[in-house]
């Protein structure tokens, strides 16, 4: 009896499990938790136009060195967010050495710790997942791999 419950309630959360892909409400990011590295919960704006995503230490670090070297600013006033995937991270690493780092950038960084984020968003090894909005909805999805990519992503 409790295989049967055990699978079925798999089945349910696999069904419920709603992917991210073009025409995907921004509100859907909302269903998931986002925090700060001083672990403040965070919203996701209405007015954001373009999400980047980061699933890797080398994609996040990218990231992170190109915003390092603009003004605090920046991400919003181009209507953008940051966010980071830290899920598969041990946790020790996390609390010791990722989390002290990330809070000493000055640019603002939604983390976040769900597998189920990274399962039901697009994703590809070693690029950085970008979903650009139009009337609150993803109009295109793109992976890139360097800093003039991001730069254009976010400036555009």
């Amino acid at each position: 009896m409790n295989k049967i419950l055990t699978i079925l309630t798999l089945s349910f959360s696999i069904l419920s499990a709603s992917l991210i892909s073009v025409n995907s409400p921004l509100s859907q990011f909302n269903s998931y938790k986002f925090q700060t590295p001083t672990s403040h919960e965070i919203k996701i704006s209405k007015e954001t136009n373009l999400i980047i995503i980061a699933f890797e230490k080398n994609t996040g670090a990218l990231v992170n060195e190109y915003l390092r070297t603009k003004d605090i600013y920046y991400l919003q006033k181009n209507s953008a967010i940051y966010i980071a995937n830290i899920h598969a991270m041990p946790s020790i690493i996390r609390k010791i050495f990722a989390i002290p780092k990330l809070q000493k950038y000055k640019h603002l960084i939604y983390l976040q710790y769900d597998e189920e984020f990274q399962n039901n968003t697009p994703n590809k090894e070693g690029k950085i997942t970008l979903l650009r909005f139009e009337n609150g909805k993803i109009s295109n999805i793109s992976f890139i791999t360097t800093e003039a990519q991001l730069q254009a992503a976010i400036e555009q």
